[in-house]
């Protein structure tokens, strides 16, 4: 009889959500936007009322067809009837308060103030600014950089925080910085506990760029590229307890890099344009990172190492991940990596690079080496080939490691250009190659990406 009740509740559609403590209603709401968690009041005598528990904050000008007046009297209106007044995570993007001369409306400029004042309290822990204005820097934001409780922080849009007068934010972990945002260098020092750092920048912003920073473990430098490439006279980084490194440069040219060690690194990516004065420091970089775990290199870091003249590479003694990008295969910049790599697991291989640096009828630069490097011999588990072209140089290279590589699992293969025929061709010629594992699976699959 009580699972006959049951079914028979679950037939006339109880609200099980209903049923929840507010609490957890409550945390429900917080991954809404404002403007829908507020709407939810409509849905019962309960919820009438629930949206005022919230500390959590999303409000975006760009969702809705409102006018600059109704959105500044929403947000106002919101914030006036909270129950508990200090906000714990607010989310702020105002992208259409402009007037036909491209500057912010007023009403909007005031009202900003007022949401940035009433937010910056002992409780915040998590601020997203979006500003779309050109040169957009009130004084009421230098409140957010003296936020003892700020935990996270994502500023965004035309932001030029050059002239803060002061920035001390103790307790802040995690620093995001779009695209048109910028900083003066002495901002990071202003975060003693900064782990997480991410910029997503114009060069032209930054002439100089230094981190100093003991805390940081996480740093990602996003590049976008411009119609004027800039010159950056400096990049400095001191950055000891380093752990992920990620530099996407491809349109300044850095004539100088400062760079400490970095002991504790686990994983970098570099997509380093190839430019001369790139190549000159590149060997520098890559020593400081010696330590990593995991390798990836993009084609632009793959054709520095091409174009280096004489190329000495580091011993990647902790080297267990290495993934490389080409414009054109080179074997002998991928012999020297796998000599310095004895620990070697995993091996991934992409050609995927812009046509400008493809010869139409690139010949083939294998030579067999004098040794066989230790990994390939000793460690190397799973080989993945990219967008194999089945040139004379990748057969080569290929076969090199299938009859030298003695504890290889798998091989995988995706062929660049081709059909089902394509993949039995190579299967065919693989199949005949002599191997050095007696385990090793092969598979050839047809690449299925544009």
């Amino acid at each position: 009889m009580a699972e006959t009740s049951t079914a028979s509740k679950r037939s006339m559609g109880t609200d099980i959500i209903s049923s929840l403590p507010n609490s957890l209603l409550c945390h429900i709401l917080s991954f809404l936007p404002t403007l829908y968690a507020v709407r939810t009041s409509i849905l019962s005598r309960q919820w009438r009322h629930l949206w005022k528990d919230l500390q959590v904050f999303d409000f975006d000008d760009t969702e809705h067809n409102w006018s600059n007046e109704r959105f500044a009297s929403f947000i106002d209106a919101v914030l006036s009837q909270l129950r508990f007044p200090h906000i714990r995570n607010l989310s702020l993007s105002c992208q259409r308060g402009l007037d036909d001369d491209k500057v912010i409306d007023d009403a909007i400029d005031n009202a900003i103030g007022r949401w940035i004042r009433a937010a910056a309290g002992p409780c915040l822990q998590e601020m997203i600014l979006y500003f779309n204005y050109e040169e957009f820097y009130p004084d009421y934001v230098d409140g957010i950089f003296t936020c003892a409780s700020l935990v996270s922080l994502t500023l965004g849009g035309d932001l030029d925080l050059n002239d803060i007068p002061w920035v001390y934010l103790p307790l802040l972990k995690d620093l995001t910085l779009l695209l048109g945002v910028s900083v003066e260098h002495d901002f990071i020092s202003g975060c003693p506990a900064l782990e997480n750092l991410y910029i997503d920048y114009y060069g032209s912003l930054y002439p100089k760029i230094h981190f100093l920073s003991p805390s940081l473990k996480r740093l990602s430098l996003f590049e976008v590229r411009e119609f004027d490439d800039p010159i950056i006279s400096e990049i400095q980084m001191d950055t000891p307890n380093l752990e992920y490194l990620r530099i996407f440069l491809t349109g300044s040219c850095v004539t100088t890099l400062v760079i400490s060690d970095f002991p504790k690194i686990r994983e970098a990516c570099l997509e380093i344009a190839p430019l001369d004065e790139h190549v000159a420091w590149l060997p520098k970089l890559l020593q400081a990172l010696s330590k990593t775990k995991i390798l990836d290199f993009g084609w632009w870091t793959t054709e520095c190492l091409v174009e280096a003249p004489n190329l000495h590479l580091p011993e990647f003694s902790c080297v267990h991940e290495l993934s490389l990008c080409y414009s054109n295969f080179n074997s002998g910049v991928l012999i020297k990596l796998l000599c310095c790599c004895p620990k070697l697991q995993l091996l991934e291989i992409d050609i995927n690079g812009v046509q400008y640096f493809r010869d139409q009828t690139p010949q083939s630069s294998w030579t067999q080496p004098a040794s066989v490097p230790s990994c390939v011999m000793s460690h190397l588990n799973i080989f993945e080939f990219t967008s194999y072209s089945d040139s004379s140089e990748e057969r080569e290279f290929l076969a090199y490691i299938l009859q030298n590589a003695l504890v290889l699992k798998r091989l995988i293969i995706y062929a660049k250009i081709g059909s089902f025929e394509k993949e039995e061709h190579i299967l065919s010629e693989i199949s005949v190659l002599p191997r050095g594992s007696s385990i090793c699976q092969v598979e050839a699959r047809i690449l299925t990406r544009r």
